[in-house]
């Protein structure tokens, strides 16, 4: 018996200090949240008298603030914007014309084409006639061929130009060298069996203009085209 009081009473002391340690915690934990409520309102209250306290600035005191900071800005890095007066441009972009669309296109200016006068043509070099244009019989082989030209013997040592125009081809297949010049019109003069020519594609050249040489043959060929087409010197060699 003796024992299950002891018992007793221990459990019920034991008991007594669990209510003791659960009113110590109620009370440290309202505590806390009375410090935590007051703590935030001065919190609040601060910083709304920090608020209240920050001084207002007006337009005028900060474009004063700017100029003055870009007025220093200026004068410590670029100090030669303050050496002579500002002028003030004014770039106007330009005005574009517009084209009226019944306004007719201009056409381009060209030089009149230079008129081919036959009367005047001269002989490309000094010698006779050897073989006239149009069929021959070869005189060595003994066939029939067409001659598109006139193949003259030379007797002086100068190839010239009959009529003034524009060399556009020099030509060789190594056995004998062509030289082409265009007189406009669609007439162009062709020289072959030449050689020390004086003057090469693009070049502007005059009438009776020295070209080249006569090969060591002695014999010159010479002929005309038209549209591609060869037409008898002989007709127009005066």
């Amino acid at each position: 018996m003796q024992v299950w009081r002891s018992i007793t009473d221990k459990l019920r002391q034991a008991w007594y200090r669990r209510d003791k340690q659960k009113l110590l915690v109620f009370i440290v934990a309202g505590l806390s949240m009375i410090a935590g409520i007051g703590l935030g309102v001065y919190r609040n209250s601060t910083y709304q008298e920090t608020a209240l306290m920050t001084p207002q600035v007006s337009l005028a005191e900060l474009e004063e603030v700017v100029q003055d900071r870009v007025q220093a800005v200026i004068t410590d890095l670029y100090p030669w914007v303050l050496e002579g007066p500002v002028q003030l441009v004014t770039v106007e972009p330009p005005t574009s014309v517009l084209p009226d669309p019944t306004e007719l296109k201009p056409e381009p200016d060209l030089e009149p084409e230079p008129q081919l006068s036959f009367e005047h043509l001269i002989w490309p070099v000094q010698g006779e006639i050897a073989t006239p244009f149009g069929w021959h019989r070869h005189p060595v082989y003994g066939d029939w061929r067409f001659n598109a030209g006139l193949e003259f013997s030379v007797t002086d040592t100068a190839v010239r130009t009959v009529l003034p125009g524009e060399v556009v081809a020099v030509n060789t297949n190594g056995l004998e060298t062509e030289l082409v010049i265009d007189h406009g019109s669609g007439w162009n003069s062709i020289y072959r069996s030449i050689k020390g020519i004086q003057v090469g594609p693009g070049d502007r050249v005059k009438q009776n203009q020295n070209i080249a040489l006569p090969e060591g043959t002695g014999l010159v060929f010479f002929g005309l085209t038209h549209n591609g087409n060869p037409v008898n010197p002989q007709a127009f060699l005066h």
